[in-house]
């Protein structure tokens, strides 16, 4: 259909917009909770409205746990372990770009992966896509902190592991929903999704001895609802879509525009530099992009 086929399109464009902001909000976040604990109250959150929101549209609730296993397991990966381990380092001081160009091999995974599992075709020229969208991102953040990126904060092996383990997650999670999902009604799914986030959060904060007391400040208030709606229901529930609609490959590689338009939003909220090389970057990310979800003609 050519509606479904325009939606498939564009949807990820907005996505990517909305997944950006999360950049931003993580670090007002990040200044009053510790990481799990403050995914812990934003996956509650999410849990209670998306309840209502069920109950209002008059939707089926979940029935049973196992039914919903692979619901659970990909809120695990995607909304516990990517998200944890993401904010973990930046907490720790780590500047975001470091983080988004470790983050920034997730397509090329997801695309294997793919591959592999799930009979998508890696051809070159998505090949070819991916890896330029990769260099896009180094060139990206490489004129937006120098050639030194560890110079202002340093990227520890501490920090270093847990950028990997949040790539991974991201990575399997993507590709998990592709696989195992499809046939999750959209809703029901998400809310068993966060169910399952907030508990695996829940223990992780109490596991790594996190704190519990929460800075209750205007900015972090504002950093959390806009989490709660603007991603986990918004962005989430639109990349849930578009990962059933489209294939996982095409969709991740969408990921390569999040760190531009990181630095495109940081430009113009925080009066943050955007000289010519993270321009020509940008230029590379969104070719890469480009040649990745290229129709094939002929």
């Amino acid at each position: 259909m050519v509606s479904q086929s325009l939606f498939v399109r564009t949807a990820p464009l907005l996505f990517v917009l909305l997944w950006s902001t999360g950049f931003i909000t993580a670090k007002y976040s990040m200044e009053s909770a510790d990481p799990f604990v403050f995914l812990c109250l934003r996956m509650s959150i999410t849990v209670l409205v998306l309840v209502l929101i069920l109950y209002l549209v008059k939707a089926p609730m979940p029935r049973g746990i196992w039914c919903h296993r692979h619901d659970m397991m990909t809120g695990f990966l995607i909304h516990c372990c990517y998200l944890g381990f993401l904010f973990w380092p930046i907490k720790d001081g780590v500047p975001t770009g470091i983080v988004a160009i470790m983050i920034g091999i997730q397509p090329i995974l997801t695309m294997a992966l793919a591959s592999l599992y799930i009979g998508e075709t890696l051809s070159l020229k998505k090949a070819i896509g991916l890896l330029i969208g990769f260099l896009g991102i180094i060139v990206v953040i490489s004129g937006k902190f120098g050639i030194s990126l560890g110079s202002n904060g340093g990227l520890s092996w501490l920090a270093l592991s847990l950028c990997i383990i949040s790539l991974l997650a991201m990575s399997v999670g993507v590709f998990y929903q592709k696989k195992f999902c499809h046939q999750s009604q959209l809703m029901t799914g998400a809310l068993m999704q966060y169910i399952a986030a907030a508990l695996a959060t829940a223990f992780f904060a109490f596991l790594f001895g996190e704190t519990w007391q929460v800075e209750w400040t205007q900015s972090f208030a504002i950093a959390l609802i806009w989490q709660v709606f603007g991603l986990s229901i918004g962005a989430v529930l639109l990349l849930m879509l578009i990962i059933n609609l489209g294939e996982a490959g095409r969709v991740s590689s969408m990921f390569y525009l999040v760190p531009p338009l990181v630095v495109v939003e940081a430009h113009y909220l925080f009066g943050e530099t955007l000289g010519l090389v993270s321009i020509f970057g940008m230029g590379l990310c969104i070719f890469g992009v480009y040649l990745v979800n290229r129709p094939v003609t002929g």
